[in-house]
């Protein structure tokens, strides 16, 4: 393919400049066409590489949900203002900054020019747009509100985004404090333990208990370092191996939401995004049983995810949602009432709406507390190892003070 230099009128006689590839000026002035643009000058600017074959591709950033918020935000304002969407697309190119959500952009463009439906060329990028993003986007062609459903798209990922921020925010303090006690500890137990075990053995003294210990744990740690490490990754590629199981993830997903801080911190954070998803789906058309479905697999906890599919199969029968949700142990009374109050009065999408509003408040609450939570366990922590190593090193100083004293 050759890329082209163009100016070009659009349909109010604004003069629109760019690059396009295409694979000679007949397609190019077709293309321009199909974006609702008249071509004035047309000049070839340089040959193009297959996309993904260049240097700078290997190096392209991650596609993170800022791009797909910005993305959808801005596609749904052109759209919406009566921009044709291919066009909307082509000035989206020009804006995203991200080399790789640019080509995946122009791939977007030019499936839609060749005829497909958006949804259609979405769903074919699976790796950056998820199955709700498609899913969504095919109802929102059919029901005519493809903008209203970007600004959805673009809420549901901006929240999750939202949460994600604040989590790690609020857990970054004490991964600080674990990082400086375990740096403390290899520094004690490699150069200073050793010292005054040398120091101890010089004398004839019975050493107390915690310093025997402190002194074994410090002698297998120095001579025996290889066996720890070699320990740990058999371990750790144990466990990722079971975890990367179904039954591994649902242990390790039931084992999470039991956790005593982060547990009721998960599960409020996984119920806010299958409430906000499952009503932005409901109001766009998608029939109840689709949308469950989609949703059961957007929730990352097997045990919620379960739980769903649980609701799925129940509603499938005939019965109401909130029914089954009354069942399963993760959704509070208060939920499951204002969920039957929406399915009553044909409000579904507004109470789930509803739902995960009050989900997120209780997500910003825990957040909130998070540090103040961790604080008192930290110092309890760091107090608990400080303590035995005062303990374990000074201890024999009273013993070997009365030895030299005699």
């Amino acid at each position: 393919m050759v890329a082209y230099q163009y100016k070009a009128r659009d349909s109010n006689g604004a003069l629109v400049t760019g690059t396009l590839e295409a694979n000679d000026v007949r397609s190019l002035e077709n293309s321009l066409d199909r974006m609702g643009l008249i071509p004035i000058k047309v000049s070839t600017a340089k040959a193009v590489i297959s996309k993904g074959r260049g240097l700078g591709e290997f190096f392209n950033k991650k596609v993170t949900n800022t791009d797909i918020v910005l993305f959808s935000r801005q596609l749904a304002t052109l759209f919406g203002a009566g921009v044709p969407l291919t066009r909307a697309l082509f000035t989206l190119e020009k804006q995203m900054s991200n080399p790789k959500f640019v080509a995946v952009i122009t791939a977007l463009r030019e499936e839609v020019e060749e005829g497909s439906t958006f949804a259609a060329a979405v769903a074919k990028h699976s790796d950056i747009f998820p199955e709700i993003y498609s899913n969504m986007i095919e109802a929102g062609e059919a029901g005519g509100m493809l903008d209203e459903v970007l600004d959805r798209l673009a809420a549901i990922f901006e929240k999750s985004a939202e949460n994600a921020a604040k989590v790690k925010s609020a857990t970054l303090y004490p991964k600080i404090v674990i990082t400086a006690i375990v740096l403390a500890v290899i520094v004690l137990m490699n150069f200073v333990v050793p010292r005054f075990a040398k120091m101890y053995a010089s004398f004839d003294v019975a050493l107390p208990l915690p310093t025997r210990i402190l002194m074994a744990l410090s002698n297998a740690f120095v001579s025996y370092w290889y066996i720890g490490v070699v320990i740990a990754i058999v371990v750790y590629l144990g466990l990722k191996s079971y975890l990367s199981t179904d039954n591994g993830k649902m242990v390790r997903d039931t084992v999470v939401l039991k956790l005593p801080i982060f547990g009721p911190l998960i599960q409020k954070s996984t119920l806010s995004r299958f409430a906000r998803v499952l009503g932005s789906m409901y109001r766009s058309g998608l029939p109840i049983l689709q949308s469950l479905d989609i949703v059961s697999r957007a929730v990352d906890n097997g045990m919620i995810k379960s739980e769903i599919k649980t609701i799925e199969a129940d509603v499938r029968e005939g019965k109401d949602i909130s029914e089954p949700m009354a069942k399963c142990a993760h959704f509070d009374t208060m939920v499951i009432q204002m969920v039957a109050v929406g399915e009553e009065t044909g409000n579904l999408d507004e109470m789930l709406d509803k739902v995960a509003d009050y989900y997120d408040k209780e997500v910003d609450a825990t957040i909130r507390n998070l540090t103040t939570i961790l604080e008192p366990v930290l110092l309890a922590f760091i107090f608990g190892i400080v303590l035995f190593m005062a303990l374990a090193i000074f201890l024999p100083m009273w013993d070997i003070l009365r030895v030299v004293q005699q």
